[in-house]
């Protein structure tokens, strides 16, 4: 019986440029390829086709033309020879022609994209793992900032508390322990701090509103809504100027405010006179 016919150096250019020739044959080839423009050609397009579809998975185009011109190679390619009846009572052997091996490009191309959807699948995955920590890292800074933000804030009103001439004045509701009020008076700048704990919600289109009481009157002053956790800060709050400052209260009113108190007050605390 005969042996397969040795592949032509033109089938072997899929094989060579995926590296799955021996490296005898390799060496074979690359004399080859030297001399061969068209070899040379058919090994980067092979290249190529094995680097777009490890990059893009199933969206890859493979260079024009390249299917149809193996195509065109395979139809050169003779079939198997018909076997040969053998007379009666014959001894002779059977001979066949093996095909000649035009289906190497194709396995090797088909081994290609196998490996590039492989490559193509990891890096898609990788890809995603990256753009969910991108995410994460993201949200991670937000807060961070957020943080920040916070502690730069608590800072400054930690220094304004702490600054010379500030008196503490404690607001409280009669009867209930509860709720309760600071307010951080700084005489030499005029200006006072608010901040309310453990405050009741307040129904909505109303809030907490603060109060002077200059020369034994009302003065209306700052609206605020308490936070889900009963915290409340209002900076920056103007005390009146002239006059007897002697308390200051705290009404709930409208959110807009109000120029008399219409609901009782819930919280009071007296003034140090000056």
């Amino acid at each position: 019986m005969t042996g397969p016919v040795p592949e032509s150096p033109q089938d072997l250019a899929a094989a060579y440029a995926l590296g799955a020739l021996p490296d005898d044959e390799a060496r074979r080839f690359e004399a080859y390829l030297a001399s061969s423009p068209e070899a040379q050609r058919e090994v980067a397009e092979y290249r190529e086709a094995a680097a777009l579809l490890a990059l893009a998975g199933s969206d890859a185009v493979p260079p024009a033309g390249l299917r149809e011109r193996v195509l065109a190679r395979l139809g050169e390619r003779p079939g198997p020879a018909p076997r040969e009846s053998p007379a009666r009572h014959s001894t002779a052997p059977i001979r066949t022609s093996a095909p000649r091996g035009g289906g190497i490009p194709w396995l090797a191309l088909a081994a290609c994209v196998l490996l590039a959807v492989g490559l193509g699948a990891a890096l898609l995955s990788a890809r995603s793992r990256l753009a969910s920590v991108e995410t994460e890292l993201a949200a991670r800074e937000q807060a961070l900032a957020q943080t920040r933000q916070q502690l730069t804030e608590r800072e400054a009103t930690l220094d304004a508390i702490l600054e010379p001439g500030v008196q503490l004045v404690q607001l409280t509701a009669s009867g209930d322990p509860d709720p309760g009020m600071q307010l951080f008076w700084n005489r030499q700048r005029n200006r006072a701090i608010v901040h309310g704990y453990r405050l009741k919600p307040v129904p909505a289109g109303q809030a907490y509103q603060l109060w002077f009481i200059k020369d034994g009157k009302p003065v209306p002053s700052v609206t605020f809504r308490p936070e889900s956790d009963g915290h409340a800060k209002v900076e920056e709050v103007p005390v009146p100027a002239g006059g007897s400052i002697s308390a200051a209260a705290v009404t709930i009113e409208p959110d807009s405010g109000s120029t008399q108190p219409t609901s009782p007050i819930v919280m009071v605390g007296a003034l140090p006179k000056s």
